[in-house]
This record gives C-alpha cells, sequence and structure tokens, in this order.
C-alpha cells in the first residue's frame, strides 16, 4: 500500500506499508495502518490532495484513488 500527500503540488508526506500475500478465502481480511498526525496552525491550513494505491512488488497497480482533505480553523 501507498499513499502520497501533496499540498499545491509539494510532497509533503508519504506513506508505505507492506499488506502481505494472502490466498483466495470467503471470508474478508482487515487491516489496520498506523495513523499519522494531521498538520497543525496557520500555515499548514489548505486543501491536500492523496493518491492511494494497493500495488505489489513488481509495481503493478491493482488499486488506487485519489481524494482530498481540508484542514480549517473552523468546520463551521
Amino acid at each position: 500500500f501507498l499513499q502520497q500527500v501533496k499540498r499545491k503540488g509539494i510532497p509533503v508526506d508519504k506513506m508505505e506499508e507492506m499488506c502481505g500475500s494472502y490466498g483466495p478465502k470467503y471470508e474478508s481480511h482487515e487491516r489496520t495502518f498506523p495513523s499519522s498526525k494531521a498538520p497543525s496552525g496557520l500555515l499548514a491550513r489548505g486543501t491536500y490532495n492523496v493518491k492511494s494505491k494497493f500495488i505489489d512488488d513488481d509495481n503493478t497497480v491493482y488499486l488506487e484513488w485519489m481524494w482530498s482533505m481540508d484542514i480549517k480553523k473552523d468546520w463551521e
């Protein structure tokens, strides 16, 4: 699993986690990743764009999605 966070096109964070190999089975598999701290303060406010993807050792992409988050002073 690879997740890259950018703000205004500049990389600010990157997380890479090994998920392991699992054979097919009927039951779903759940994996919890370590949490990370959101930036704080006046200069950290703004929109962050994130690209998340599941890749293997050969860099084959199985699932990829982009999402964004806003860091704001007030949510109202």
